[in-house]
């Protein structure tokens, strides 16, 4: 064989090398470990999203719906004099 047939075939080997590789890390085939640190946040925030809950709840539950609300008073049309008078002589 010539050397470039075999400067090829190195080529080729090296990037399917590469790329078999990238799929191999890609797939993540270790095992995934959740550190304490995570965990420990993990349930931090469950009990704010469950305290969010709670107020949103308590919300809810004292504010007056729309329905109940006084109706809004009427527009009332009421004629007043004017305000300045010109006197014409």
């Amino acid at each position: 064989m010539t050397r470039h047939i075999v400067r090829l075939y190195i080529a080729s080997a090296s990037v399917l090398g590469l790329f078999l590789a990238w799929a191999g890390i890609a797939a993540h085939p270790w095992p995934q470990t959740q550190s304490s640190a995570a965990g420990a946040q993990a349930q931090a925030l469950a009990q704010y999203q469950q305290r969010l809950q709670l107020d949103a709840a308590l919300v809810r539950k004292l504010t007056v719906p729309e329905s109940v609300q006084a109706p809004t008073p009427r527009v009332r049309i009421v004629t007043l004099p004017p305000l300045t008078t010109t006197r014409t002589s």
